[in-house]
């Protein structure tokens, strides 16, 4: 139970970090722009819970006009919550 906790806190931790990440200059395109994006589910299986938070993720980049390939998976992981319940979640960083 302390473990999971733990990997809560860290997950959550890197959310905000990735939150706060700037903007970067890039002289010869101008400025580009980069958002951070998480997506958390609940699922059957340990691959199902992983592909749908990254999948939720994604889903949220492309709410702001971001496309896959402008995007990097930061961490994807998932968590046994009960018998059969597994909690999955997916971090991405986009930049345009």
């Amino acid at each position: 139970m302390t473990r999971t906790i733990t990997r809560g806190a860290g997950a959550v931790a890197l959310a905000g970090l990735m939150a706060l990440a700037p903007t970067v200059a890039n002289a010869s395109t101008g400025v580009q722009e980069s958002r951070a994006f998480l997506g958390t589910t609940i699922e059957k299986t340990s691959a199902s819970a992983k592909r749908t938070a990254l999948q939720q993720a994604y889903d949220h980049a492309a709410a702001y006009g971001y496309t896959p390939d402008q995007c990097v998976t930061v961490h994807l992981y998932s968590v046994k919550i009960s018998f059969v319940m597994y909690r999955g979640e997916a971090g991405i960083n986009c930049t345009k």
